[in-house]
């Protein structure tokens, strides 16, 4: 599998492995989702190599990992509010 670099928000850019597993756990995505962001997130996995993992489309996966990403800016935002 290639290695990608995830594009994150700049809010999100100094995140550590463990700030990345915490917050997706905490996002609750469900359980392709979470695979999904695992691989991206956290392995550099290429986006083409996680549709082939699932069956989905490149684009597919850049849909679906813009609205993860979107929940765990939102969820990053509601925890800091906590």
């Amino acid at each position: 599998m290639a290695r990608a670099r995830a594009r994150v928000p700049k809010s999100l850019e100094d995140f550590t492995r463990s700030d990345w597993e915490a917050v997706i756990r905490e996002a609750a995505l469900g359980v392709e989702d979470t695979r999904i962001a695992e691989l991206y997130l956290l392995d550099c996995v290429a986006q083409a190599d996680i549709g082939a993992e699932f069956g989905l489309n490149r684009s597919t996966v850049s849909r679906r990992l813009f609205r993860i990403i979107d929940k765990i800016e939102r969820t990053v935002n509601r925890l800091k509010r906590i």
